[in-house]
Order: C-alpha cells, then structure tokens, then sequence
C-alpha cells in the first residue's frame, strides 16, 4: 500500500512540476498552441463519438437491464 501512495505521490508532484514550468511565460509558444488546437479537435472527436444518439441509448439501457437481471437471478439463487 505504501508502495502505491508513493508512486501517486511521485505522479502529483511531477504533474505540478510540469504545470508550473509550462506556465512561466505568459503568452503559450507556438507548440503549446499547435498541441492545444490538436488536442481540442481529439477532445471534440471523442465527445460527438460518445454522444448518446438514436441507436446507442436504447443499446446501453439493453445493456444495464440484463446485467440488473442477470445480477438479481443470481443473488436469488445464492450464487454470489
């Protein structure tokens, strides 16, 4: 356990470290603003794919009712 709090320590102050180095400056350098357009447009590819639409919610509430099912036969009849 020890081990783990040390390794998220060690990834938080690395991730501090670099958040306060890319903020020197006022202004972002030319790759910070290429990284951050490519970034965003990842971002917004993801986020229309993940967009509940037609065909997807009825498929996931599918989904999550038979798990709800399968989970309620199997506490009824003693198996977990």
């Amino acid at each position: 356990m020890e081990y783990i709090i040390a390794v998220g320590t060690f990834f938080l102050v690395a991730i501090g470290l670099m958040y306060a180095v890319s903020s020197e400056g006022s202004n972002p350098t030319p790759r910070q603003i290429g990284n951050r357009i490519v970034w965003n447009r990842f971002k917004r590819k993801w986020i229309k794919r993940l967009t509940p639409d037609e065909v997807i919610a009825p498929f996931i509430g599918g989904l999550l009712i038979l798990f709800v099912v399968v989970l309620f036969t199997a506490k009824l009849h003693g198996v977990i």
